[in-house]
């Protein structure tokens, strides 16, 4: 072969098949397609039980499409926190004026609707391990999510298998190896993923569980604030002059519409298990509000 300045070329040490088409990427993506009016949680659990349709009927499961399974379950964690904290910022006034001052690209601004303009708060922000997801609501939305430590250990173990399928073709690495547990897999270096049904399905479960306790913990936070507890009179006072206070009158029928916005939120319709009605959350989280400042009552 003769290159441009008509010297040999010993580079060809393979053949390489040119291209002869580009890929047209605005193509790729389904311009006809429009968000379905469920919660981020039935989102999550709408995703995932599609990707079980890829090979829970399956007699077997190859290491290759295992891994494209474990994958597909990470993204819908992802797409599921996103998805919530998208609707905490329009629904909620706290979460509103939390993220109020935070800056955007003005391309965002300019071709984002304003449903989804929240997603470009999220630009710099990571969901692979459980502090990243803590500190996203804790950023953008002054949220304090309380996960177990069992689940936040499992989450974040997952997050490094993630890591060796996405950059490393499922292989694990030393930085890997270390965060997993030197002592068990320092004979694993460079040793391929290999997840069988049992095992795919086990991290199908545990990331359900994970995110549904995402899940309730966010929707615990979000609903305490909008009925705050003050300490004394001088912090309820501070509170009054900056707006924090109790928005709820105790009576469901004239709640009813504002605790819906938060209830369709976090609930769940497709869960084998379904959310209990409005009425009975309502009535369980005002009941629990009302009982704790008895409680606190009682001790002075």
């Amino acid at each position: 072969m003769i290159n441009e300045i008509n010297t040999l070329d010993f580079s060809e040490i393979v053949k390489v098949q040119a291209i002869t088409q580009t890929i047209d990427t605005e193509n790729l993506f389904d311009r006809e397609y429009k968000e379905l009016n469920i919660s981020p949680i039935d989102q999550f659990l709408t995703n995932a039980n599609k990707i079980n349709l890829l090979w829970v009927s399956s007699s077997d499961v190859s290491r290759e499409m295992a891994t494209i399974a474990f994958l597909g379950y990470m993204s819908a964690v992802e797409s599921y926190v996103r998805a919530l904290v998208r609707g905490l910022v329009q629904v909620d006034i706290h979460s509103q004026k939390s993220v109020s001052l935070r800056e955007i690209t003005f391309g965002a601004a300019l071709h984002h609707t304003k449903q989804l303009l929240p997603e470009a708060l999220m630009d710099e922000f990571s969901f692979t391990h459980s502090d990243n997801i803590k500190k996203t609501f804790s950023d953008l939305l002054d949220l304090k999510l309380s996960l177990n430590n069992q689940a936040e250990t499992e989450f974040n173990k997952i997050c490094q298998l993630r890591h060796c399928c996405v950059h490393r073709f499922g292989k694990l690495g030393a930085k890997n190896a270390m965060k997993l547990g030197i002592d068990k897999h320092s004979a694993l270096f460079e040793k391929p993923l290999n997840l069988n049904m049992n095992d795919l399905g086990l991290v199908a479960q545990n990331l359900r569980s994970i995110v549904k306790q995402i899940n309730n913990s966010a929707y615990k936070e979000v609903l305490n604030r909008t009925f705050p507890i003050h300490k004394n009179q001088a912090q309820r006072k501070e509170w009054e002059k900056a707006g924090i206070v109790n928005m709820w009158s105790k009576n469901y029928t004239d709640d009813k519409d504002l605790f819906r916005v938060y209830y369709n939120l976090f609930s769940t319709k497709v869960d084998t298990v379904k959310s209990e009605s409005a009425q009975s959350m309502y009535k369980k989280f005002i009941d629990c509000r009302v009982e704790e400042i008895a409680r606190k009552n009682a001790k002075k």
